[in-house]
């Protein structure tokens, strides 16, 4: 049955997701206890604060971004068929990734080598040195960074586009159910769902120390560990696009999930220190891997339970955060890394340093966005079409029309 309904609310929440990453990314420079396989560049006012906001968001936003992608993939390949919808998907991620590693890749690596050179070194020059640049490099390979180059936040489009390619593996997956397609829907309905998906993830899970997925995979290639445990979450949203039915099911879950979300996100950050602590200890690192992968499904349900709950209808404010959503977050990191930059210097609180970055950032990347590039030839570019919107608390309810254009546009 073609499926003609509009997800306001999953829409809202893909949105959501996305925007998120300005507050997890200004966190990141005001970490006070990095896990130790992530040795970045921190400022030197630091906050166990900003390590709690950090973990909290990474915990759940990049699975259930990957779940609704998976989603929404489905609704388009319905839609529009295989080679339709892959067409689209070039244009609407391939592109803008080729876009973003010319334009807006080189200042984030250029201000983020000033960030490092500013907190490693003391110097604020624009353009770093050459020895400079050497002896950073050395560091970095001495402290285990990554090699290679960084795609940086760009990192999400080209596994996008890997995803796409499990297309044909996903449709496979939903023909085979069919002959028991009553007895998958029950079960994607039923609180069972929840631990089985959660311990597939822990499996996934394995390869990253602490359980927390950094590495290799934000440079230009592939990562084989990224692609399986990313990649699970596009195929499980996939596969419930033909079992929607099932989802309504997660705000029954609601109560229970948030209080499973509570209860596990603290255990789940206590097991990584363990495992920190304890390097080697193959017990603290399956504690970990389970911890955390259960923490990611209670969130993820939890929040596609509220979306659905209380988000799924037209309002004026979804609409503007699904639209705004890919401009505010290509453009946002760029901003965050000049602003953290000019902020080395300055000795305040980690908090006010964070609240400045995120603010400054927030009202840059939405002002952008309203002013030169919903109505802009930029705006068609990256979501298909061309906006008029006002601002949300300004603007009418009747909006239903214009949300199923943007539903989706990423």
């Amino acid at each position: 049955m073609s499926d003609n309904r509009r997800y306001y609310g999953l829409d809202a929440l893909r949105g959501a997701m996305m925007l998120l990453g300005i507050v997890l990314h200004a966190a990141t420079f005001y970490l006070a206890a990095p896990p130790p396989h992530v040795p970045i560049a921190t400022d030197p006012n630091k906050s166990l604060v900003m390590d709690a906001i950090f973990d909290l968001i990474h915990a759940f936003r990049m699975p259930c971004f990957f779940v609704l992608a998976g989603f929404f993939t489905a609704l388009l390949v319905e839609k529009r068929g295989v080679a339709g919808a892959l067409r689209n998907r070039w244009a609407r991620i391939g592109a803008p990734l080729i876009a973003g590693v010319f334009t807006l890749l080189p200042i984030v690596l250029l201000f983020a080598l000033n960030f490092a050179m500013a907190v490693q070194f003391g110097k604020f020059g624009i353009l770093p040195e050459l020895d400079d640049l050497k002896q950073l490099q050395r560091n970095s390979e001495a402290r285990g960074m990554p090699q290679g180059m960084p795609l940086m936040h760009l990192w999400f489009l080209l596994y996008l586009l890997y995803f796409y390619l499990l297309i044909p593996f996903c449709r496979m997956l939903v023909r085979w159910s069919l002959p028991i397609e009553s007895r998958v829907g029950r079960f994607l309905a039923s609180p069972w769902a929840l631990p089985v998906f959660a311990l597939w993830t822990a499996v996934t899970l394995w390869p990253y120390p602490g359980a927390q997925v950094f590495g290799e995979f934000i440079m230009l290639g592939f990562s084989p560990a990224a692609f399986v445990y990313y990649g699970s979450f596009f195929v499980i949203g996939y596969v419930y696009h033909h079992y929607r039915a099932s989802t309504a099911a997660l705000v029954d879950y609601i109560r229970w999930c948030a209080l499973a979300a509570v209860v596990l996100f603290p255990l789940s950050v206590y097991a990584s220190w363990l495992e920190y602590s304890n390097p080697g200890e193959a017990r603290f690192h399956v504690l970990a891997i389970v911890l955390h992968a259960f923490c990611t499904w209670a969130f993820i349900w939890l929040l596609v339970g509220i979306a659905l709950r209380w988000f799924d209808r037209p309002t004026p404010w979804a609409l503007y955060a699904s639209q705004s959503a890919y401009w505010v977050y290509l453009l946002h990191l760029p901003v965050i890394v000049i602003v953290g930059w000019l902020l080395v210097p300055v000795d305040v609180s980690a908090l006010v340093k964070f609240t400045i970055v995120a603010g400054v950032t927030t009202v840059v990347c939405f002002a952008t966005y309203h002013y030169w590039v919903q109505d802009s030839w930029l705006g068609a570019f990256l979501n298909g079409k061309r906006f008029r919107l006002d601002w949300p608390w300004r603007a009418s309810q009747a909006v239903g029309d214009d949300l199923d254009k943007v539903s989706r546009a990423l």
